[in-house]
């Protein structure tokens, strides 16, 4: 099982990586779902011959509810998270994505009933106190558009990361990848802000979105691995703070988000100290 749990961390440091790049190429004056629609439709385009060759689909129902229901919320939270990246810096807006930890951690245990142990619930509030050291300005948290967005996006991610740890028991994660791939591309193509960027976006960042997107199924795949042979509870906690220590680390390094550094390497230190006793106690 530890094993899981250090591709869990993997998967993050790709996912922070992911993100970086996302945050790039985002411009306000283009639409968020045509910027959806390019990372959902390329990432469909990677994976099929891979599921083709080695794969196939699952014939029990259930997965594909699971599947869709997680893609609902997936969608949402998407398109919420590239708005909020129009506004906010990729530090701030990793770190109030990060109720996305919170959700499938109290899921796993409660629903699931994954057994945690003291330590373990001492290393969550580690990280979550980490969190708000790195956002906290003066007395108090101060909300923004992007503020509301990046909380509504992680509550989305959240909820779909629980629908999509069970369908991870029914079927392997290429096919799960795939099925997933299939829905949010039909989803978006339903949309019709969707269609109104695509050709500008790509043609001015074709190079950074394609890059991103092997980032992306890299994550997505060895994430749906760690989900089918670990607990919900802690591998995800594991991929998230591993996403936040290395979204925190590009957006100083990369995009030049040099504002707050202190508190940033503070909040790090602290999820970092709450990932070892999550892992190791």
């Amino acid at each position: 099982m530890l094993i899981a749990y250090f591709i869990a961390i993997i998967a993050g440091i790709l996912s922070g990586i992911t993100e970086s790049l996302n945050k790039n190429i985002t411009e306000e004056k283009y639409s968020a779902f045509s910027y959806s629609f390019l990372q959902i439709a390329l990432n469909l385009v990677l994976i099929t011959i891979p599921f083709i060759l080695f794969s196939s689909l699952p014939p029990i129902g259930i997965v594909y509810l699971y599947i869709l229901i997680a893609e609902l919320f997936v969608l949402i939270g998407n398109a919420s998270l590239i708005k909020a990246y129009k506004t906010e810096d990729l530090s701030n807006v990793i770190i109030l994505f990060q109720i996305s930890l919170i959700l499938p951690f109290v899921l796993g245990v409660t629903l699931l009933q994954e057994k945690i142990t003291s330590l373990n619930i001492i290393g969550i509030l580690l990280i979550i106190s980490g969190i708000i050291i790195i956002f906290y300005r003066g007395k108090k948290l101060k909300p923004t558009t992007g503020f509301f967005l990046a909380l509504l996006s992680g509550t989305c991610f959240g909820f779909g990361t629980y629908f999509i740890k069970l369908a991870s028991s029914y079927t392997n994660p290429l096919a799960l990848i795939f099925i997933a791939e299939v829905i949010l591309t039909v989803l978006l193509l339903l949309i019709p802000q969707t269609y109104k960027d695509i050709k500008t976006i790509f043609r001015k960042y074709s190079k950074k979105i394609i890059i991103s997107r092997f980032t992306a199924l890299g994550t997505f795949y060895l994430l749906m691995w760690a989900f089918q042979r670990s607990k919900l509870s802690i591998s995800n906690t594991n991929f998230n703070t591993a996403f936040i220590l290395s979204s925190v680390f590009l957006g100083v390094f990369f995009l030049g988000e040099k504002t707050d550094i202190r508190k940033k390497l503070t909040g790090s230190a602290l999820c970092t100290l709450g990932i070892i006793l999550l892992n190791f106690f």
